[in-house]
């Protein structure tokens, strides 16, 4: 009698088995993605603050998106090709990489680039207008796009999931 049952266990163990394996890696790939969402949201604040840094030394578009690289510890980034630029709806992305762009922030309409940027008028990108004297929103915002592991995940979001953060701060120039 206890060999059968010992038998049984062992069959509804195996029946059993692919599944629990799926949900956990399903949760690690909650895990990852709730990971990358934090941390990109930190990396998103670290870049803004370093925007409206004032002082001899003010900020850039390099400095703010270097600022944005070393916060986002564990995350492939880069500056957008047109980093002053508001960010596109759907950018085309790598899987597991993101986007950088250092723009004016809500109710600003004109200074769009940290103060040591330098002006430059439009052509391929918009135009840059750093944001020199006065009281003027300068939002950080990182597009990333976030790709499962587990062959259930990569069904369900076969490009991946677009993580998009954004974080917003005054000059004080």
């Amino acid at each position: 009698m206890k060999r059968k049952q010992k038998a049984q266990s062992l069959v509804e163990m195996a029946m059993i088995a692919p599944f629990l394996f799926m949900i956990l890696l399903m949760v690690a790939d909650c895990g990852r993605a709730a990971y990358a969402y934090a941390t990109l949201a930190a990396a998103a604040r670290e870049g803004a603050r370093a925007a409206i840094t004032t002082g001899t030394n003010r900020p850039n578009n390099l400095r703010v998106t270097d600022t944005v690289k070393l916060s986002a510890y564990g995350l492939t980034l880069n500056p957008a090709s047109c980093v002053n630029d508001p960010p596109p709806a759907s950018p085309s992305l790598q899987p597991n990489t993101g986007l950088v762009y250092v723009g004016a922030g809500n109710g600003n309409t004109t200074p769009n680039a940290p103060a040591s940027q330098a002006p430059a008028p439009a052509g391929g990108c918009g135009a840059v207008v750093p944001a020199y004297a006065g009281h003027y929103p300068l939002m950080v915002t990182i597009k990333y796009s976030f790709q499962p592991l587990t062959p259930f995940g990569s069904q369900f979001f076969p490009n991946g999931i677009v993580m998009t953060v954004t974080s917003t701060m005054s000059t004080e120039y």
